[in-house]
């Protein structure tokens, strides 16, 4: 199943959608991903894919030893390539995907890969140039299963990643308890409580309850779903 260009144009959460700043978790699992360059700006790029459960292609005359180890490992197939004088193998290695990173440290050569993913079903990041890109990769990070994502449309690498450092350090365990505790909530409103308004108030008072939040300020897990469910009864 490819995905359809026109359409949308990905950052990451995991990877995040944006069309004028609308954002969406995008399940990429078992997508087929092409990362042409295998230098350190690559190795960066295969790292955040892998960890959404791509199968990887990493094109390249040359690979980090991290790249090689991935490799040998069989998390990742490396081709040698020479993506400014083999456009034939280019080419073909480009058809098999559904994601294109062009990542080497020539402009003139992502260029030319930008140019061939755009006859192609495939979406096209060019790491140094978002104006040719359909998406671009955020600054991501997972705090206890939330994650983070900030993206300046490429004007400063370096300040979503000072960006992202300051989110990390707001976002406390009572934060991360909280959301387990909404979902347990949740849970349990919809099996109990019919009326989707009312449902939504109610979860909207137990994450502002005063009882609530000290006992996930003491770490008392338990004790919050159970006063949980006393507040949902209550309807």
């Amino acid at each position: 199943m490819r995905f359809r260009k026109p359409f949308i144009c990905i950052t990451m959460i995991t990877i995040i959608i944006w069309c004028k700043i609308m954002l969406v978790d995008l399940n990429l699992a078992g997508r087929e991903v092409l990362v042409v360059g295998g230098g350190s700006v690559g190795e960066r790029k295969v790292c955040k894919f892998l960890s959404e459960g791509c199968s990887i292609v990493v094109g390249s005359k040359d690979f980090t030893d991290s790249l090689k180890r991935l490799g040998e490992e069989g998390k990742v197939k490396l081709v040698e390539v020479d993506a400014g004088s083999d456009p034939a193998l280019l080419e073909r290695l480009v058809s098999r995907a559904d994601i294109v990173v062009a990542a080497t440290d020539d402009r003139k050569t992502n260029e030319e890969i930008a140019n061939q993913t755009k006859n192609s079903d495939a979406l096209v990041c060019v790491v140094d140039s978002p104006s040719d890109s359909d998406f671009s990769l955020a600054a991501t990070t997972n705090v206890g299963g939330i994650q983070i994502a900030i993206y300046t449309k490429g004007k400063s690498p370096a300040m979503a990643r000072l960006l992202r450092e300051r989110i990390e350090k707001t976002i406390t365990k009572q934060d991360l308890l909280q959301v387990e505790l909404q979902s347990y909530a949740r849970s349990i409103a919809k099996a109990r409580i019919s009326d989707q308004k009312l449902r939504k108030d109610v979860v909207y008072q137990i994450l502002y309850d005063s009882e609530v939040n000290i006992l996930l300020e003491k770490g008392l897990f338990r004790e919050a779903k159970a006063h949980v469910e006393r507040i949902i009864d209550q309807y």
